[in-house]
């Protein structure tokens, strides 16, 4: 496949209202597994809900056991369910777990549960419980670590940092490049390697540098000269060092501050746009919303009722396997629910669907 704002009392009135307006957006904020949504207490009364029943089946290290069930834990999990919510996770295990008897443990065991499988793969514990309403945990994302969030040490970036010295024969004195080799920091760096993986380039270092003679630097050492590449490129340090294992160097991505790195090539994506005929039978999604990662390859009513309120964007996609219905002209111009397979390549995108739905007989928002 080939190729986006007065007196007295009136006064006092309106500083109580900025307060309050200011808690709101506090509020707001804290939508995120990493801002401390469960407490302490919560997931420690969800350990005993989890060994007395969960571990059977998935195990006390929360890792999963062949054919019984899967791992809660460590970056397969947190894959699977990145750019979800609470309310997604949480519905899950209050309807289907325990597997064939899901009405075994209380609603308010399984939200301690949920606080426990958090606490475990590294979120933090804050001041208040998860809460018992499912729209307000639909109201916090799951979202994995980024690089932004801390994923060396400083001890590992010194370390790396004096390895470092052997790569500025080529490289120059200040990592800023030469003829015979590229910088390694600097906007010319991050535009090479932005919106790859941290793997990515770590693979690119440990299997081909230094040219002619990789195996002179073990594989420990290229990590951490890694983590110091990334604090020369302004990335922070963090409580835990780079690890190499590949699904979590993969996991993060090297993108801008606050940027979105965005659903990653072949995830399965939920987007609405204009189906629009193309040029040799081929047909493009125009107007179309970011592709947001879903886990279903066919909508449900819910989905399609909450699509159709979506507005348009601008946002290309080409689209493979489509169904005879699209192909017969019938969807021509459109409001559409498109799922599938993306690809992305530079400005180019492609969609190879699973599912296609009318929203409205007409493409506007």
């Amino acid at each position: 496949m080939t190729r986006r704002h007065l007196c007295g009392a009136a006064l006092a009135t309106i500083a109580g209202l900025a307060l309050a307006a200011t808690s709101v957006t506090a509020q707001q904020k804290a939508k995120n597994v990493r801002d401390g949504v469960f407490t302490a207490d919560q997931a420690l009364r969800g350990r005993s809900g989890y060994d007395g029943v969960c571990a059977r089946c998935h195990g006390v290290p929360l890792t999963g056991s062949e054919g019984n069930g899967p791992t809660l834990k460590g970056p397969a999990f947190l894959a699977h369910w990145d750019k979800d919510t609470l309310g997604s996770l949480y519905t899950k295990i209050r309807d289907t777990m325990p597997a064939g008897s899901p009405g075994t443990l209380t609603d308010e065991v399984k939200l301690q549960i949920l606080a426990y499988v958090l606490q475990q793969n590294g979120f933090p514990a804050g001041a208040s419980d998860l809460p018992g309403d499912v729209n307000a945990l639909e109201e916090i994302a799951i979202q994995q670590r980024g690089v932004w969030d801390g994923i060396f040490t400083i001890a590992q970036a010194d370390l790396g940092k004096q390895q470092a010295a052997r790569c500025q024969g080529c490289h120059g004195p200040d990592l800023a490049g030469t003829d015979r080799a590229p910088t390694l920091k600097g906007n010319a760096f991050l535009a090479n390697w932005e919106d790859g993986s941290v793997n990515r380039l770590f693979t690119k270092i440990r299997d081909t540098m230094p040219p002619g003679n990789t195996d002179s630097i073990a594989p420990d050492t290229k990590l951490d000269i890694v983590a110091f590449l990334l604090r020369e490129n302004g990335f922070p340090t963090g409580a835990t060092e780079l690890s190499a294992n590949v699904e979590a160097l993969d996991s993060l991505q090297i993108v801008k501050q606050g940027a979105d790195s965005g659903a990653p090539n072949f995830a399965l994506v939920q987007v609405v746009g204009c189906l629009t005929p193309g040029a040799a039978g081929s047909w493009t999604l125009t107007n179309a919303t970011e592709p947001a990662v879903t886990r279903d390859n066919v909508p449900n009513a819910a989905a399609l009722k909450s699509a159709e309120a979506k507005t348009l964007g601008k946002q290309t996609f080409g689209l493979v396997s489509v169904d005879r219905t699209a192909k017969s002209g019938q969807l021509n111009g459109q409001k559409v629910e498109a799922r599938g397979l993306l690809y992305r390549d530079g400005a180019y995108a492609d969609l190879n669907l699973t599912s296609l739905r009318t929203l409205a007989p007409t493409c506007s928002n």
